[in-house]
């Protein structure tokens, strides 16, 4: 009875033994299955990620310009006179053909009496003799002479009254007067300024673009700008562009209008101007500065394609110290690495980790 116990104990034990052996060396290969992805992945840089999304670009060039007024005119004398009314007041607003001052006119006045009893006399003469011609009692000559003195009576004459329409100086347009530098008594010559005088119903605005913005600009091309009286965007229209480009800085001078009529603007002020410099449905994907490293003649940016660091070559239309616009060689859904710059290099393992917001 004792034996028969026994073995059937040990015929128990067998199975169950080679039960246990099987399982321990499965587990052992799970655990040297496990140890081996640990090692794969800790092989890997961990980066910071940032998924590309293209989004349509509004760029915006900002340069600095000056208000002149639309028309500007320094007042002067013709005549050699003296000033015996000034008919405006400082800073007013004149209406066009406006008496701005009045010069003594009383020698010429007094010489147009003369000439024209001269004048008179050699009308006279002209006639009788015309007369005596018909009928052959004077020669031709004697004609002639008298004709030709009464035409350069005549002419001085006109002359005469041209210099007295010059005694009287108008306004040559509507517009703001400055302050006069001539008073009532003062003899002024030809080409002396007297005043100005400025149109500032409208008001031109001076700035410079750059040459790679030619395209960008033309007649009839809006512009907003904003003045240091405040930050409101307003609207100006470019009137005309030089026809060359400035050789020292490879600039082009532009002019533009703007509506002055509530006439809250001054020539002289300055003006930011902005325009934008982008072309419509340009797209452009924006990233951190340091996701960009220098490449040939240019600049690279490193995405993940199957796991590994690719670098790709990017166009760079505009950056700051932070951000930079690819407009080319990302699209959206890239991973672009954006740390450990660095240690990257082309086809380097990474492990990309994506920063929450």
């Amino acid at each position: 009875m004792f034996f028969l116990s026994t073995k059937s104990r040990t015929g128990m034990l067998v199975p169950l033994l080679g039960i246990i052996l099987i399982a321990c060396e499965n587990k052992s290969e799970k655990t040297g299955a496990s140890a081996t992805g640990t090692n794969t992945d800790a092989a890997r840089l961990p980066v910071d990620v940032l998924i590309a999304q293209a989004e349509e670009l509004h760029q915006d060039e900002t340069v600095i310009g000056t208000m002149m007024p639309y028309r500007e005119v320094s007042i002067v004398s013709e005549l050699a006179q003296k000033i015996i009314r000034v008919a405006f007041q400082d800073g007013s607003y004149v209406e066009e053909g406006a008496i701005l001052y009045v010069l003594n006119d009383a020698d010429i006045r007094a010489r147009l009496r003369q000439l024209g009893a001269e004048l008179e006399l050699a009308k006279l003469n002209k006639e009788r003799l015309d007369n005596l011609l018909k009928t052959e009692t004077i020669k031709q000559q004697e004609y002639d002479e008298a004709l030709m003195r009464f035409r350069s009576l005549t002419a001085q004459q006109e002359l005469l009254r041209v210099e007295l329409a010059k005694t009287i100086i108008r306004a040559p347009f509507s517009g703001k007067i400055g302050i006069s530098k001539v008073h009532v008594g003062a003899y002024v010559i030809p080409g002396t300024a007297l005043v100005t005088l400025q149109d500032q119903i409208n008001l031109k605005i001076n700035f410079s673009i750059s040459e790679k913005h030619l395209p960008l600009i033309n007649k009839g091309t809006k512009v907003r700008f904003t003045t240091a009286l405040s930050t409101e965007q307003l609207e100006a229209t470019v009137l005309a562009t030089e026809p060359g480009l400035d050789a020292a800085g490879r600039n082009l001078e532009v002019q533009a209008r703007v509506d002055n009529s509530n006439r809250k603007f001054r020539p002289g002020m300055s003006a930011k101007i902005h325009y934008s410099s982008s072309d419509r449905e340009t797209k452009g994907v924006t990233i951190p500065t340091e996701a960009l490293m220098p490449g040939n003649g240019g600049y690279n940016a490193y995405v993940i394609v199957n796991g590994r660091a690719k670098a790709t070559a990017v166009s760079i239309s505009n950056r700051t110290e932070t951000d930079a616009v690819v407009t080319s060689g990302l699209h959206t859904g890239d991973s672009v690495i954006v740390s450990n710059m660095l240690r990257i290099t082309e086809g380097t393992p990474v492990k990309a980790i994506i920063p929450t917001k």
